[in-house]
């Protein structure tokens, strides 16, 4: 085949939606907002958070910054915890918030702009005090970063 006319017949990549595969779009009204639209998806004691690799995210190579990779684990991570910490709390309960206390990130992979990189997090344990979780970020099937935090519960009138 020529160079003219290659690719002439080839259809459309498929565009992905978040909306058409159970993710809500969610605003918190804080940091999160400043820097990326976020996506939640929930499924049962599951939490998914995930975004779209923006001009705004790009580190100058067309590639998601690793700031920003970290953010969105941090965010995964404590989301996830927020919800297993605050599943058994009465409706009028006041939330039961943690605050992260360490924080690792491995980069195993290339976020490129446009692409949609989400969580898949887990509790590993979980103390009066502490909890451990741990996950991974992917774009499609493929791993782009493995995460591991541990989170300690706090008093928010007193922020400890």
């Amino acid at each position: 085949m020529d160079g003219e006319t290659e690719g002439v017949n080839e259809a459309p990549a498929a565009v992905f939606l978040p909306s058409n595969e159970g993710w809500t779009l969610i605003s918190d009204n804080r940091f999160a907002d400043m820097i990326a639209d976020l996506w939640i998806k929930q499924t049962g004691d599951d939490l998914s958070v995930g975004m779209f690799c923006e001009k705004r995210h790009d580190n100058g190579t067309g590639t998601i910054h690793g700031g920003m990779i970290c953010t969105l684990a941090d965010i995964s991570l404590g989301k996830m915890i927020r919800l297993r910490r605050n599943r058994d709390q009465p409706p009028d309960a006041p939330g039961i918030a943690s605050a992260t206390i360490q924080l690792d990130v491995n980069f195993c992979g290339r976020v490129g702009r446009g692409d949609f990189v989400y969580s898949k997090a887990i509790i590993k344990s979980m103390s009066r005090s502490l909890t451990f979780a741990q996950g991974e970020l992917c774009v499609c099937d493929r791993t782009v970063a493995i995460m591991q935090g541990v989170y300690k519960v706090i008093d928010s009138r007193r922020g400890v």
